[in-house]
Order: C-alpha cells, then structure tokens, then sequence
C-alpha cells in the first residue's frame, strides 16, 4: 500500500502535521486492525507454545480437551 503523504512544516522546515487522503487512511486503518489481529493470535500461540514446554519440562499431568468438556 502507497501512501500519498504531505507534510506541514514550519518555518524552520520541521514536520509539524502530515496529510493523506481519507480514502488511504481508512485502507490503512484496516489493515492496522489486520495486523493487530493477527499479532494477538500469534502472540496467543507463542504463549500456548511455551505452556506446552513448561508442562512437558516438570512431567505435569494434563487435562485434554475432552476430558475439560466433560466435566462442564
């Protein structure tokens, strides 16, 4: 995705305020909200991921899936 920036400037030629068009702001709002997505999930198996070496590491006993849907 291109964006068509502008830049406002003082008069000392310091970037004080930037200008897209609105119609690229909203694609890039969405895909800010695609990547944030993705990133918690990613985050979320990462997380699982290194549950998982913990409990093999200390030889814990888990409880499968349907073991914890049986007991709801």
């Amino acid at each position: 995705m291109t964006l068509h920036i502008e830049y406002i400037t003082d008069r000392t030629g310091k970037t004080k305020s930037v200008i897209i068009p609105n119609n690229e702001w909203e694609q890039f709002k969405k895909e800010y909200i695609r990547m944030k997505n993705k990133l918690e999930v990613l985050s979320g198996l990462k997380n699982a991921l290194e549950e998982v070496r913990l409990i093999q590491k200390r030889n814990k006993k888990v409880r499968t899936l349907s073991d914890f849907l049986n007991e709801v």
